[in-house]
């Protein structure tokens, strides 16, 4: 993990430590000084990680203004805070309702029910599972009652479909998805009462905030609801906001799969959670798929039409797998576009909320087109679900490079990454930690303690003993290719992540082994030129390695057999070529590996005759070692190597092992450019290399101005296995 990595989750840590308030933790001091729902439940995501007594106080605290009907409340109010904020407690005068809590002050609504998803992290990051044990004994049963009311007060239709009555509920206050149902509105003969706004008077721009017009509706429909004394029956024959959303749907989606796991844990029956999951999924699919743009969006209720308006939200389905496969393609290529940034492009950052090609979109303006942390953190959660990595990896890179170069605000300009909104957002920093750890933390226990299996040693030929195939030797590079495309095709995601568990025992691999035997009489010399004999023993390494960890039967890293690299091996015409002989000897022309004092071969060495010429760089982006911060493996052919190594090259210096600061002179680099500088043509090289291949214009000038003084940190080197 890199300096600048570890300085920021220091501050990340730090802002949420200041924004503590002895039980909960504040959005952000001044505009926001009470206790958030959706919040609080992103908020412990982070704690989790370090701190799992406050994860647990910030979701109890919640949960003990619960509603005696299961409903959890949109803000829990601090009564010494009272008077900054509107509306406040004298305001929704929610006292009129028998299910609110005894001297507990709150609003009358509720948002998305990340909670349950929330309580699970908790779980899944304690470090002493067995101290988190009361507390999820203490909370199940309060989750069940929430997402219990949800569907019986919720869900007039039975069909696994919740309802929000107020666009506050959504957590997405203004999105433009609203502006459809606010303009069904008969405001004439509405008596709006008086009010008077305290958002703009907290330094935010009234630009970046909704305008009066929206204010006036949410007014109005929080009137309406005290005057119905927050009976959901009455509010919904009169109320004309009543929505179904595929973001609150999905987020509860999520949910139910959480509650069934943490009933699991607690040795109780998941058949309700189970039975909600399957309807809420259906319904999404069913419901609130627009066929015609392959987007998931809301449903007014009051006309049973959907609200044809493309935001952020309509991608959320992914975070709970409701989408089918076909629909989470069109909605891949949709959210990979300039809409909402496309990979590559350059100029922008995802995930914008609102499609930057519509009128209406606006840059600055809240939900109407800012990039935020939660928003993307849900949709990155959602693309590594159905295999979109590379995506994900995108999103996961912005998600900590917006916070390191514009700090921890509440929302972020979807072109220039200018922060918006509220400083020191506790939200964009409990994810941006939650990123971080994900992406950069190093392993918790030392590889060579692991406790679950012993370090070893080997030095094993894996096509030793495998029974040869009758295939001439000219034959055999294609039918390797062949053979290795297949496996490829069916056990590697589009990120190059590998399922060693299912090549294991499948037909493919039986054949591929068969196929290694072969390469005992195989002439490397019979590979016509450098594009096909690059090919070859790129293919060759990536699949030796897979080979490797399946045969020596590893569960975690690679680092559980040490020397692995120089350790195995595979007969080839003779001689035995381990993965390092392929890739120092052959393919980097026979250099030295890295902190060794010699090259690979030595000058009698027989293998020197099938060493390339010279290194091209870009097999670094190519090589794949098992592990998950080893680039995406693929599929090289020789027909096509030289733009395949450009594309990969192009990958992996816009994805998050290359971070650009330029506010604080430095980049952020995979240590691949530390052991490989050489390659490279040293320091300077790295820099002139990756200026090449960046693709947003700014960054790359800057690199090009500043690579005599700039400073270059080395992120941590994931060896975990690429599963």
């Amino acid at each position: 993990m890199s300096k600048t990595i570890k300085k920021h989750i220091n501050k990340a840590r730090s802002l949420l430590r200041n924004n503590w308030n002895g039980s909960y933790t504040v959005p952000a001091h001044g505009l926001y000084p009470h206790q958030w729902n959706w919040d609080s439940g992103f908020i412990a995501i982070g704690y989790s990680h370090y701190n799992t007594e406050k994860a647990i106080s910030e979701l109890t605290h919640l949960f003990e203004a619960q509603w005696k009907n299961g409903m959890l409340p949109q803000i829990v109010f601090n009564r010494l805070k009272l008077g900054s904020y509107f509306p406040e407690p004298d305001f929704w005068r929610t006292d009129t309702s028998h299910n609110a809590p005894d001297n507990i002050l709150t609003s009358g609504i509720t948002m998305p029910p990340v909670h349950a998803f929330s309580v699970l992290k908790i779980y899944e990051n304690a470090r002493e599972k067995r101290k988190v044990m009361p507390f999820l004994r203490w909370i199940y049963p309060r989750l069940l009652a929430l997402h219990r009311y949800l569907y019986e007060e919720r869900d007039p239709e039975g069909i696994g479909l919740v309802y929000i009555r107020h666009p506050w509920e959504s957590g997405m206050d203004n999105s433009p998805t609203w502006d459809r149902v606010f303009d069904k509105f008969d405001m004439s003969s509405v008596q709006v009462p008086s009010y008077k706004r305290r958002d703009l008077s907290s330094g935010v721009s009234a630009k970046m905030r909704p305008r009066d017009r929206d204010y006036d509706r949410f007014v109005y429909l929080v009137d309406l609801f005290r005057q119905k004394r927050y009976s959901e029956d009455a509010i919904r024959r009169d109320c004309p906001f009543i929505v179904y959303g595929p973001l609150f749907n999905s987020i509860l989606c999520a949910s139910n799969e959480a509650l069934m796991t943490i009933a699991d844990i607690l040795g109780k029956s998941f058949d309700e959670p189970e039975k909600w999951a399957r309807m809420t999924s259906k319904a999404i699919r069913m419901k609130l798929y627009h066929e015609e743009d392959g987007m998931f969006d809301s449903l007014d209720y009051n006309d049973n039409t959907l609200i044809d308006v493309d935001t952020a939200a309509g991608f959320s389905p992914l975070f709970c797998g409701a989408a089918t496969h076909e629909q989470a393609a069109r909605q891949y290529d949709y959210l990979n576009s300039r809409s909402f940034c496309a990979l590559h492009q350059g100029n922008c950052y995802t995930v914008p909320n609102y499609d930057t090609q519509k009128e209406g979109f606006d840059r600055v303006n809240y939900w109407k087109g800012p990039v935020w942390i939660n928003i993307n953190w849900i949709l990155m959660k959602g693309l590594r679900r159905y295999g979109y990595h590379q995506k994900a990896d995108s999103i996961a890179k912005d998600i900590l490079q917006l916070p390191i170069r514009f700090g921890f605000n509440e929302y972020y300009d979807s072109f220039d990454g200018q922060g918006y909104g509220a400083k020191d957002f506790s939200w964009t920093a409990a994810l941006f930690l939650d990123t971080a750890y994900d992406v950069y933390e190093e392993q918790r226990s030392n590889i060579f303690m692991t406790g679950k299996r012993s370090v070893q040693w080997t030095n094993k030929c894996l096509n030793e003993t495998a029974e040869q195939t009758d295939i001439p030797d000219k034959r055999l590079s294609q039918e390797m290719h062949s053979a290795i495309k297949s496996i490829k095709s069916k056990y590697y995601t589009d990120r190059g992540t590998v399922n060693y568990a299912s090549i294991r025992g499948s037909l493919e691999y039986i054949e591929y082994k068969k196929l290694t035997a072969g390469l005992r009489n195989f002439d490397p010399g019979t590979l016509e030129n450098d594009n096909e004999a690059k090919a070859f023993w790129i293919n060759l390494y990536n699949t030796i390695i897979v080979d490797g960890i399946i045969a020596l039967g590893i569960k975690s890293s690679t680092k559980e057999v040490i020397g692995i690299f120089r350790g195995i091996s595979y007969d080839i015409g003779g001689l035995k070529y381990s993965p390092d002989d392929i890739e120092h000897g052959i393919l980097r022309a026979n250099s030295r590996r890295a902190y060794f004092p010699f090259r690979q071969f030595g000058p009698f060495n027989p293998k020197k005759a099938y060493c390339l010429s010279d290194v091209d760089p870009r097999i670094h982006f190519a090589l794949v070692c098992g592990s998950r911060s080893c680039p995406p493996i693929k599929y090289y052919s020789p027909e096509r190597i030289d733009d395949e190594l450009q594309l990969a090259a192009l990958n992996f210096i816009n994805s998050s092992e290359v971070i650009v600061i330029p506010e604080e002179g430095k980049i952020n680099i995979s240590e691949i450019f530390k052991w490989y500088k050489v390659d490279f043509g040293g320091e300077k090289g790295v820099i002139d290399f990756i200026a090449r291949y960046i693709v947003d214009m700014d960054k790359k000038a800057f690199l090009s101005q500043h690579r005599d003084t700039l400073k270059i940190e080395y992120l941590y080197y994931d060896w975990n296995l690429n599963r």
